[in-house]
């Protein structure tokens, strides 16, 4: 091989197959991301439950098998016995009857503040709103069916991913310190260690929070919806507990997305004032409650650098990078410290010697 094409060629060949192989894991990558992230927050919010059955004998495979099934069946359970006011609703609406009725809200919430501002009457709010309303709601619609099947899939590749990353997750991280030179053996180790604990304590702890945001979301619209109108609660309170995983935007997305929905169904202003109410409780409850009792563990980085990485995670990577802007941030944070104390070590060491 190497009289056939040479030392030369066979560096060539050698970059073209490296360069094949990035481009396919890029591309694998970009397909296999959300199914990706979303098992990694699987495993870290059942891996608590399953060291513990992995101490009484029971093996990792078995134990997440075993929870699956369990939260299938609770799952099941709540939704046939759930009261009928949390029940899902059928949208019963298409993109031009949301347009329609979008508009005809909009142009009514326009007329009153032109009646009672009328230094607002040329900025043409109105209309700004209506048109991106409407351009939000015909992709919305549009996209619905794509967005329905992408969503089965990954419901079916989400746990079939993290039963691999559960049983064989050890054998691969003992496989990568393996691959370390002896020299940096022990702070890898450390290293892989201070991020597990950091990121699962996070994961976790946020995860359990948007839950219970969810069911607290649900709760304030349930006791609201007997004064005013509350349509889509169970919906609404998935979507408003899902964006909480975002650090500052997620309240505010979910409300939105509420808002939006009442607009479209026709209902009250009454009934989007009572959203919001109840979105300004839950948010209220989860950081006076909720936040300080359920995340004991901190990725400890400053506010600053969390919004800055979570711009920098929207712009790189839409809705999924401010999902994990923060773990991935905490994640250089640590190897970045574990680096620097070896450094200085090693500095320390040399000193000494030359002293």
């Amino acid at each position: 091989m190497k009289n056939l094409f040479g030392e030369t060629g066979l560096r060539i060949l050698a970059v073209g197959a490296l360069l094949v192989a990035l481009v396919l894991a890029f591309f694998v990558i970009r397909i296999l991301l959300v199914p990706f992230v979303a098992a990694l927050f699987v495993v870290y919010l059942f891996d608590p439950a399953i060291l513990a059955m992995q101490r009484r004998g029971m093996d990792r495979g078995h134990a997440f098998l075993l929870l699956l099934l369990l939260g299938i069946v609770s799952v099941t359970v709540l939704l046939m016995f759930m009261p009928s006011w949390l029940r899902l609703e059928s949208l019963g609406v298409s993109s031009d009857t949301f347009s329609q009725r979008v508009t005809t809200q909009v142009s009514a919430i326009q007329n009153w503040a032109n009646k009672n501002f009328p230094m607002l009457r040329s900025a043409n709010i109105g209309d700004e709103i209506t048109s991106r309303a409407s351009a939000v709601a015909s992709r919305f619609f549009s996209e619905l069916p794509g967005l329905i099947t992408a969503f089965f899939v990954n419901l079916l590749l989400v746990p079939f991913i993290a039963y691999f990353m559960i049983r064989d997750g050890k054998s691969l991280k003992r496989g990568v310190v393996e691959l370390v030179p002896n020299r940096y053996f022990e702070m890898t180790l450390m290293m892989l260690n201070r991020i597990d604990q950091q990121i699962g304590g996070y994961l976790r702890g946020r995860l359990i929070e948007c839950i219970l945001v969810g069911i607290t979301q649900a709760l304030l619209m349930g006791i609201i919806s007997i004064f005013v109108p509350q349509q889509q609660i169970l919906l609404i309170a998935a979507v408003c507990g899902a964006t909480n995983m975002i650090p500052y935007l997620g309240p505010v997305l979910g409300t939105i997305f509420g808002s939006l929905l009442y607009l479209g169904a026709g209902l009250p202003m009454s009934s989007i004032y009572g959203l919001i109410a109840a979105a300004a409780g839950a948010h209220v409850v989860d950081n006076v409650v909720i936040a300080p009792a359920v995340l004991s563990h901190n990725v400890d980085l400053h506010p600053l650098t969390v919004a800055l990485v979570l711009v920098i995670g929207g712009e790189l990577l839409g809705t999924l990078g401010l999902l994990i802007a923060i773990p991935v941030a905490a994640s250089i944070k640590v190897i970045a410290q574990e680096f620097y104390a070896n450094y200085q070590l090693r500095v320390r060491g040399n000193s000494g010697t030359v002293i």
